[in-house]
């Protein structure tokens, strides 16, 4: 039996950042990790390799002290570039020119653990998979191979991902959802290629998408969305008409793209439904073993660790005192990712070519809005502000709910004309 006062489940980008904010209140931190070495591997998850950084996950860096080391290995990004028909069409991220910031997973994951390592209150133990939980006794088991460890703890914080063992103990009874996309998932990198780098490139349609992110060190991490039974149409088929169809131009770009993306392991893109987050004031989840949500908002890691940021204060010498602030805390945090799970939900659709014509004169009846008014766009408060989600989805629903059935019909038919 070993004793931590904090007990981690997950040495990933969460983990390791709680571990370092929360280690000067505790004599020790231990975290539990089921791979068997610090290095970064790709798993089956569908996870991307290139992370968005914006105003939430900066802030929680900062905090760390290790802002500008993390942003002399990132990209400044202005906006997303669309390329449609052999045509391009740039589309800002900001109205004020503010950008967001592409990281290599492996970079961040790489100085989180450097800096883990090297703190004196801080043990990552390898090869532990947590096996069961016992919130009531303050203990969990975990495995190495046949071994088996009896840990007691006094705070645990669960963040050990989507398949989280910690999330699924809290919601043994019912509550934990694992809900899996039709679409499938895989990403390659490539060298070569003849975009600009300040931007995010995509291609989309109602079949499937293409998306590329910058790397710091050179080319582009370009990833591939479609559904799990055009894998054989899409990719497999000697004929590549169709490919060609979805996405003109990009085999004059990267001529062996199809056999590429069939070397890779993928995944299905998916999010988590988690009711329960706590036991007591002792035992916690965040992060995406708490709420993980489609990607493409790029705020997947910025809410982790925004969940960081917002326990902080209330975390005390030796761990929580009280309850109701802990209450408040989980609340609130149980609130922000709802609605940031629903935008993204929203912006997939939009991505992937998935909006009705209404759905895009709506789109686009909010965004003249918006600029009209001089306001923010959705994309722009999650990723510029620290306004909470829960009032940014609020009011974009709200400002949607006063077009009128005939504006709405006036934009469909513009839209049209124009070959939207």
């Amino acid at each position: 039996m070993e004793h931590a006062p904090l007990l981690i489940s997950g040495a990933g980008l969460v983990g390791l950042s709680a571990a370092l904010l929360y280690a000067d209140r505790f004599a020790e931190v231990h975290v539990l990790e089921k791979r068997d070495d610090p290095e970064y591997r790709f798993s089956r998850e569908a996870r991307s390799l290139q992370l968005v950084l914006s105003a939430r996950g900066w802030r929680t860096l900062k905090k760390l002290g290790l802002e500008n080391n993390i942003r002399e290995h990132a990209i400044a990004l202005r906006g997303r570039t669309r390329h449609s028909a052999g045509e391009t069409f740039f589309e800002p991220y900001s109205a004020l020119g503010d950008t967001i910031s592409c990281v290599s997973r492996n970079t961040l994951h790489r100085l989180l653990t450097e800096r883990a390592l090297n703190h004196e209150r801080i043990s990552i133990h390898y090869k532990q998979q947590v096996s069961n939980v016992f919130f009531e006794r303050k203990a969990l088991n975990s495995y190495d191979d046949e071994k088996k460890t009896h840990w007691r703890y006094d705070f645990l914080i669960g963040a050990d991902g989507v398949r989280s063992r910690v999330a699924q103990e809290l919601n043994a009874s019912g509550g934990w959802n694992r809900n899996l996309e039709k679409d499938h998932y895989r990403e390659i990198r490539l060298h070569n290629v003849p975009w600009i780098r300040d931007t995010f490139h995509y291609w989309h349609n109602s079949h499937a998408m293409i998306g590329a992110f910058p790397v710091f060190e050179g080319g582009f991490s370009v990833f591939l969305v479609h559904r799990n039974e055009h894998m054989e149409k899409l990719l497999l088929n000697p004929d590549a008409t169709w490919f060609e169809s979805l996405f003109p131009g990009f085999l004059d770009d990267v001529p062996n793209a199809r056999k590429l993306f069939t070397e890779v392991t993928g995944g299905f893109l998916g999010s988590i439904d988690c009711n329960h987050w706590h036991y007591e004031n002792h035992s916690l989840v965040l992060g995406d073993a708490a709420h993980a949500i489609l990607p493409f908002m790029g705020q997947g890691l910025n809410t982790g660790l925004e969940d960081l940021y917002d326990l902080d204060p209330i975390i005390r010498e030796g761990g929580l005192q009280g309850n109701r602030q802990f209450h408040e805390y989980v609340a609130s945090r149980q609130l922000q990712a709802k609605a940031i799970r629903e935008i993204s939900e929203q912006q997939f659709r939009y991505l992937t070519g998935k909006y009705s014509q209404r759905d895009y004169a709506l789109k686009h009846l909010l965004d003249n809005y918006v600029a009209a008014e001089n306001k923010p766009t959705t994309y722009m408060a999650c990723a510029f502000s620290l306004e909470p989600f829960s009032s940014i989805w609020e009011r974009e629903k709200e400002i949607v709910s006063r077009f009128t059935e005939k504006e709405i019909a006036d934009q469909i038919e513009l839209d049209m004309n124009q070959g939207h």
